[in-house]
């Protein structure tokens, strides 16, 4: 890590963290709703998530666009393998540098239960440790 000094000359670290942007799909689904829970815990959690609304990015919402773009990394949160997240991003031609998909990289099954947690805590785990080795 970087030292510098602050105003009193006193040592201190500078970290350097990557704005991680993260689009949840947001589906009407259980995997859809399971994408923007582990978003929004996430978000809460660490300073350097920049929680991107997809559903913006291809309506050409431009104060939506600007935020979107802020990030230096991208993660696609896509409930199915539809990959709507994915393909918000792609509308404003930026690539995903990871998509992850709730029904074929965690292993839940879709349904319409919008309280059906189950993967959650995996999805939140996975997604942490990508953070983690980008920081």
């Amino acid at each position: 890590m970087n030292k510098e000094t602050n105003e009193t000359n006193v040592p201190c670290e500078v970290t350097a963290k990557k704005v991680v942007g993260i689009l949840p799909c947001s589906g009407a689904c259980n995997v859809g709703m399971v994408t923007t829970k582990c978003v929004t815990q996430l978000a809460q959690k660490n300073d350097n998530i920049n929680f991107v609304c997809a559903l913006g990015l291809p309506l050409g919402i431009e104060g939506i666009v600007k935020n979107a773009k802020k990030s230096e990394y991208y993660i696609a949160l896509n409930g199915c393998n539809v990959g709507c997240a994915s393909k918000a991003l792609k509308s404003i031609n930026i690539q995903p540098d990871v998509e992850i998909s709730v029904t074929d990289d965690i292993g839940i099954k879709k349904n319409k239960n919008y309280f059906d947690e189950n993967g959650l805590a995996e999805l939140e785990d996975k997604v942490n440790s990508i953070i983690n080795r980008i920081k």
